[in-house]
């Protein structure tokens, strides 16, 4: 699943693609959708993304909500292990890629 940027604003695109999660943007201070993002990692080629808005964006585009959200909900247990999830458990952390 990626989060593609449009005029600083995040669309979830590929949701259901639950193996990999980033950001499709010319860098990270562009995308200033502040329903979505969290704020910008310090490397500055991340930024942290809100669970709950990524989640609903993502469950709007799929035909099964219900078994979707409970994949996310996976790959999120799966952020946690790797330490990609912040310490309130609210955001997750994705990498910025150059738009396709």
């Amino acid at each position: 699943m990626f989060v593609e940027v449009v005029d600083g604003v995040g669309a979830v695109r590929d949701a259901d693609n639950l193996k990999a999660l980033s950001v499709r943007a010319a860098s990270a201070a562009s995308l200033v959708d502040a329903a979505l993002v969290r704020g910008v990692a310090d490397d500055g080629s991340h930024v942290w993304l809100d669970i709950v808005e990524l989640k609903a964006r993502g469950a709007a585009t799929v035909a099964d909500p219900a078994a979707w959200g409970a994949g996310f909900d996976g790959m999120i247990a799966f952020a946690g292990q790797h330490g990609w999830v912040n310490d309130t458990g609210d955001a997750v952390r994705a990498h910025v890629e150059p738009p396709a």
